[in-house]
């Protein structure tokens, strides 16, 4: 073979291939651009943010930084991860809001809050000592008679938005900007020499000096694939939609607006409207829908019959929960591999800080140690 061939056969196709469609994936793929490198995005799925993206409850919460207690992290090492991810969220949510704003739709991270709800005083006032040790800015109230008139804390800084909405202009507006975003069967990646040089799309091969895995709760499949284990547990949620008539469902004294998504701290899951679209989605690990909608029936009763029938099937999909608490991003220990999951239940809020971040990383060499982990190997 001359060498002329040689070179052809070994030409990149891109700077930087990436392996998954949702947020995450996304928002490196935008970030990578802004530094002027070339991007391939590839996903199993036909199209973008068709995964775990697809219907979450839509809130940008900063607040909502700290690990959940199901992973069984030490306080200690709670508190910290905590920290860690407060700070990445607030540069994730400045940076999405001017996002938001470059693609004509501001609505997807509207400023007005969160409110979330507990069972007793007793609840709140752990939570707030914990925001207090944070740094977290929230208000004491109460959420009415609606909720039975439970204590609550508000979040003035969070803000929300229909992320899928979102993803998919940012889709466009990468393609635009001269981005592929491939869909196929069987997204892995593509390995020679004991290096990553590549993703392999179903029968498509795509060679880049860099390969990122941004495939939330698949990566750690595809990683285990060429034998790299991930500190991951994926963990599923349930959401269901509705039609939202204004007026209709909720009395006048329903938490600040209708647009004020409300969280509720037991059953980790959240009430969103978007638009004409009230959603209910969260819980953690459960087997089907059923905890998730007795839950809201519970908080508010009767609320389900005068929404009428859901608009579709529930939605189910894995969060990919880091067992540190904290996400991975950063270089795996095989060459040319980058890694980017383990966002848990913060991927919208974390999704363009960590493409920032990553794209600093494979740009200019940066590191930050707060959120490399060591992959196991195994054979």
């Amino acid at each position: 073979m001359c060498a002329a061939m040689r070179l052809a056969e070994h030409k990149p196709d891109c700077d930087v291939v990436i392996i998954g469609a949702g947020l995450i994936g996304l928002s490196a793929a935008d970030s990578l651009l802004e530094q002027g490198l070339s991007v391939i995005v590839v996903d199993q799925m036909p199209l973008p943010m068709a995964g775990t993206s697809a219907r979450n409850s839509g809130m940008l919460h900063p607040s909502q930084a700290q690990p959940w207690t199901i992973l069984g992290l030490p306080p200690l090492e709670r508190r910290g991860a905590a920290a860690v991810v407060l700070s990445l969220a607030r540069r994730s949510a400045a940076l999405i809001r001017a996002k938001a704003d470059a693609l004509g739709l501001p609505q997807c991270a509207r400023a007005k809050g969160t409110v979330q709800i507990f069972e007793d005083e007793v609840g709140r006032r752990g939570a707030a000592q914990t925001f207090d040790a944070l740094g977290v800015p929230y208000r004491a109230q109460s959420v009415g008679s609606q909720f039975g008139g439970r204590p609550a804390l508000y979040f003035p800084n969070d803000t929300s938005g229909n992320a899928r909405s979102y993803g998919l202009a940012l889709a466009d507006d990468l393609a635009a900007r001269g981005a592929q975003i491939l869909s196929g069967q069987g997204a892995s990646i593509w390995l020679e020499g004991g290096r990553a040089v590549g993703a392999r799309l179903g029968n498509r091969n795509i060679r880049a000096p860099h390969t990122v895995l941004a495939a939330g709760p698949q990566s750690g499949p595809i990683a285990a694939r060429i034998g790299l284990t991930l500190p991951l547990k994926p963990l599923v949620g349930w959401s269901v939609n509705y039609r939202y008539e204004k007026g209709r469902v909720f009395l006048p004294d329903y938490p600040l607006s209708a647009d004020c998504p409300v969280m509720d701290a037991d059953s980790h899951s959240a009430l969103s409207i978007f638009g004409d679209i009230l959603r209910v989605s969260g819980t953690a690990g459960q087997a089907n829908e059923s905890m998730l909608l007795a839950r809201w029936e519970a908080l508010i009763p009767g609320l389900f019959e005068r929404l009428g029938p859901p608009l579709a099937r529930p939605w189910r999909a894995e969060r990919p929960m880091s067992l540190t608490g904290k996400p991975v991003i950063g270089r795996s220990s095989l060459p040319g591999l980058w890694i980017n999951t383990g966002h848990g239940h913060m991927g919208w809020t974390l999704c363009a800080g960590s493409g920032a971040l990553m794209a600093d990383m494979i740009a200019h060499g940066q590191s930050d140690e707060r959120f490399a982990v060591k992959q196991g190997r195994h054979a």
